[in-house]
Formats: structure tokens, C-alpha cells, sequence
């Protein structure tokens, strides 16, 4: 009898020793698998209620012909971007205690586009199809804010087409397509050097002679993934040139750079990663080391992001941090969703706002506002171009 209550305590002891065994460590990215939870419930309403608030407050920022208050020639890009924050939360046009603000800052989008496809207030003053621009544009008067107002409302198009009515819908559809051949004509510009073909840049060539840079082109990777999830035809060649392009700005630390000639940067080397993701490349060798190059940053990540990108571009370096680790998955995405977290919502203010901050800061508060917003929702993935 002693023998086998011996024997039954033996095997339940070994049974539980090896019944609890310990959660394999997360892989560093792991973009075939479902996304950890970066955030506990606890955090996720801490979250939504930040975001619900600046929701509230953004839409108090909105002007008389529907467009967000900003620097006149940056209104198209950061309307889109208001409508995006709003789209992330799951509010649609024409529905809900926004929809008719959604459907307003819709219509001044959509307004805006030119006979050429380009979305911006101003047209381009001369043809875009390989050639080079005589003088005109300068960065004041939005040179370089036109090839971002551009792809930014594209973008937001590719995210709202299929949200809206049949007859906005049809609209909607009509300025995506007449938009995607601006993008293609802008894209195909001859360039001058080989390091810079398959990438995108400003109206003109710029001082330091430069035809292509990852900031510009990132917004352009993700507003023709945007459109191609869509269901819009974007040829594959455009794709993968535009992550020959990035690859070929890589730094040999893993780090992605702005231009050719330039150091690689933690918000350069996101960009650059969800540029190659977006692309359908998730496995390509250059993430794996831009990955790494990532976590080194986000093992220190307030202290690294302060020093340089969260100083000059908060709002626009967790917009990226967020989006290239949501497509990477595994513990890079845990690390940075929840880093980024910790960053924004203390910054928010009082009123709902998040303070214009840093080398953007003249874009006003509903730029921060509307980044912040996107960059702590992917994990919600309501917007298309969130879903994994």
C-alpha cells in the first residue's frame, strides 16, 4: 500500500513538473505568425480611451470647406491623415458621430486633385513624363509637400474606397485611377544614376542633386500597396523596384539611410523596412538586418529615440516604428508597440491634442494629432493596410 501511494505521488509530481512547461521566447520578427499582445487590456483601454479623446478634439480642427488646419499647401496630406485617425478608430464616412465631417474632408480631398491626377493645391507646371523641371517649385510654396500631399491622399483613398456608398464609392474609384497615373509618371521620371531609380522624391531635383529618398518613397509603397489591396492594377515591376531601391540604401550596420549619402537612422531604417514589406518581401535578407538594427535601438528606445528622430520627428518616427514591426510581428513588434505606447500617451495634452512638436511642429496640432493616432492603432487593425 506505502508502495503505491509512493508510486501515485511520483507520477504526479513528474507529471506536473513536466506539464508546465515555460512560453518559447518570441522570435525576434515573425511575420508569417499572429502578432503577440504587445499591450495588457488594461493598457488597450488606457489606449482607446487617448485615442477616443483625440478624436474628439481633431475634430474640432476642421475648416468651413472640410479640410484640417495646417499650413495651406500641406492640407490635402494632413486632411488625409485626419481621416485616416478617424477610419482607425472604425468611424466610416456618412455614419456615426463623424460621418458627416469624414464625408466633408472627403469631398475637399477629392477636390483638390488636378487635371494631371496629382492631389495638391497646386498643379505641377510642367509634364512629368521623363523630364527634368525648369525652376518653378521651391519648398515653400510646396515643391516638395506635392509628391507627399499626393501619395498621403492616395493613400487614404486605397483605405477608404469600400467604406462608402456606391456613388462615392464611383468617385472615389475615378480619382484613384487618374491618381495612380500620376504616381506611375512621377515614378518613371529617368534618373540620373542608378542608385536612385525605382524610388521617388520631390517636383524637382533638389539641391544636393538627389532624385530619390526613402522618406518620400515610403509614402508611395504604402499608398500603391494601399490601392493593389484595393483592387486596383499596380504593376509588380513598380513594387519590386521601389525595394531594389530601398535595398540598395542600406547601410552596411543593418540601418537603412535617407539618401545615398547620408548616415542610416532609426526612423529611416523603419521606413525603409515596411518599404521592402509592403513590397511582399517580408523575408528578404536586408529585414532581417534591418530588424536587428531596429531592436538594438527599441532595446533603449526612449533614451535612443529622444537623442535624435523622436526630437525632430516624434510623431512621424512612431508613425513608421509602428507600421514596420506591425509587418514584421514577433518581439520587434511587442518591444516597439509598447515603447511607442509609453512615449505617446504621456504626451498627450489635457485638451485631447497632441502638442506640435519638433522640426514638423508648423503643420499644427492636427498633424500630431492624426500620427499619433495612427501610430498607437495598428494593433486594433481596423484600417486595411493594418491587417495582416
Amino acid at each position: 500500500m506505502k508502495t503505491l501511494i509512493y508510486l501515485t505521488l511520483l507520477i504526479c509530481s513528474l507529471s506536473s513538473c513536466f506539464g508546465q512547461t515555460k512560453k518559447a521566447p518570441l522570435s525576434l520578427i515573425a511575420p508569417s505568425d499572429p502578432l503577440p499582445q504587445a499591450l495588457s487590456d488594461k493598457e488597450i483601454k488606457s489606449l482607446t480611451y487617448s485615442v477616443d479623446k483625440g478624436l474628439k478634439a481633431l475634430a474640432m480642427l476642421q475648416l468651413k470647406d472640410g479640410s484640417f488646419r495646417t499650413v495651406g499647401h500641406a492640407k490635402p496630406a494632413i486632411t488625409s491623415f485626419a481621416i485616416m485617425a478617424f477610419l482607425s478608430r472604425g468611424h466610416k464616412p456618412g455614419e456615426g458621430p463623424y460621418g458627416k465631417q469624414l464625408d466633408k474632408a472627403l469631398n475637399y480631398v477629392l477636390a483638390v486633385q488636378k487635371k494631371s491626377g496629382l492631389f495638391a493645391e497646386q498643379e505641377i507646371n510642367y509634364p512629368l513624363i521623363n523630364t527634368k523641371p525648369q525652376g518653378g517649385d521651391f519648398y515653400g510654396q510646396g515643391g516638395a509637400s506635392k509628391t507627399y500631399c499626393h501619395a498621403i491622399c492616395m493613400l487614404m483613398l486605397g483605405e477608404v474606397y469600400g467604406l462608402t456608398e456606391p456613388q462615392r464609392a464611383f468617385r472615389i474609384r475615378q480619382g484613384i485611377t487618374n491618381g495612380l497615373k500620376c504616381t506611375l509618371q512621377l515614378w518613371d521620371i529617368r534618373k540620373s544614376t542608378a542608385q536612385d531609380d525605382g524610388g521617388f522624391r520631390y517636383t524637382r531635383p533638389w539641391t544636393d542633386h538627389t532624385e530619390s529618398d526613402i522618406s518620400v518613397t515610403g509614402w508611395y509603397a504604402a499608398s500603391l500597396r494601399s490601392i493593389r489591396n484595393a483592387g486596383f492594377d499596380v504593376p509588380e515591376k513598380v513594387m519590386n523596384r521601389i525595394a531594389h531601391y530601398v535595398i540598395g540604401n542600406q547601410h552596411s550596420n543593418g540601418g537603412f539611410r535617407y539618401i545615398g549619402t547620408t548616415p542610416s537612422s532609426f526612423v529611416m531604417t523603419a521606413a525603409g523596412t515596411l518599404c521592402v514589406a509592403l513590397a511582399g518581401k517580408h523575408n528578404h535578407p536586408a529585414l532581417k538586418k534591418s530588424c536587428l538594427y531596429l531592436s538594438r535601438f527599441s532595446a533603449d528606445y526612449r533614451r535612443s529615440f529622444l537623442a535624435y528622430d523622436g526630437k525632430y520627428y516624434p510623431y512621424y518616427t512612431c508613425y513608421y516604428v509602428t507600421q514596420a514591426s506591425f509587418q514584421m510581428g514577433g518581439a520587434l513588434w511587442a518591444r516597439c508597440m509598447k515603447e511607442c505606447y509609453r512615449y505617446l500617451l504621456p504626451k498627450q495634452s489635457s485638451s485631447g491634442l497632441w502638442p506640435n512638436i519638433g522640426s514638423a511642429s508648423h503643420y499644427g496640432s492636427a498633424y500630431s494629432t492624426s500620427l499619433a493616432i495612427i501610430a498607437l492603432t495598428p494593433s486594433l487593425q481596423l484600417l486595411p493596410i493594418y491587417q495582416r
